[in-house]
């Protein structure tokens, strides 16, 4: 339905008029329903564009209550969507809980195994292994406390590497555990 220039002008004007009147009542409505002022304010908005877009159809009779109800609908869908965000942020926490308790438990297994595999080693590997990983010595402390060369050093901790990743390797094509 067109509404003619003079009349489409007196229905700006009363919605003017309306929006002058009733914006804070408007706001402080939705504040009883959600703690957060800028929200409340962009529901508030949304409500009056969403009139503004049907000025054709605005009856000051009716505006009022009219306001209202599509502002208490907005207040309640944007609860429900922040519950929703809210429960899937729950989830998403328990999820990630679960894989670092999973990741940390699979951690915890490969390092038993590791120390299991450095124990197995040649005695001379071993020490070289344990020295650097374990107690975190540079090879040149190593080189010094084993009498090896910082290049000998270097050389046993690749042996040591291999036979780890050897196992691993294998390991992960049998689509084995670590608890072996």
């Amino acid at each position: 339905m067109k509404v003619k220039q003079g009349n489409k002008e007196l229905l700006e004007k009363e919605f003017e008029e309306f929006f002058q009147a009733n914006y804070s009542r408007f706001y402080y409505y939705a504040l009883r329903y959600i703690p957060d002022s800028e929200t409340c304010k962009d529901l508030v908005g949304d409500s009056f564009q969403f009139m503004w877009e049907r000025i054709e159809t605005f009856r000051m009779d009716t505006a009022l209550t009219y306001m209202y109800t599509h502002l208490h609908h907005l207040c309640i869908d944007y609860l429900r969507r922040q519950e929703k965000q809210e429960d899937n942020k729950q989830s998403y926490l328990s999820m990630l809980r679960e894989w670092n308790d999973d990741d940390r438990r699979e951690s915890e297994a490969r390092i038993v195994v590791i120390m299991r595999l450095i124990e197995e080693m040649p005695p001379l590997t071993r020490t070289v292994m344990e020295q650097c990983y374990v107690y975190k010595k540079m090879y040149r402390e190593v080189a010094q406390l084993t009498g090896l060369s910082e290049s000998g050093v270097r050389k046993h901790v690749m042996k040591g590497l291999n036979i780890i990743r050897q196992y691993f390797s294998v390991k992960y094509k049998k689509g084995g555990n670590y608890s072996d």
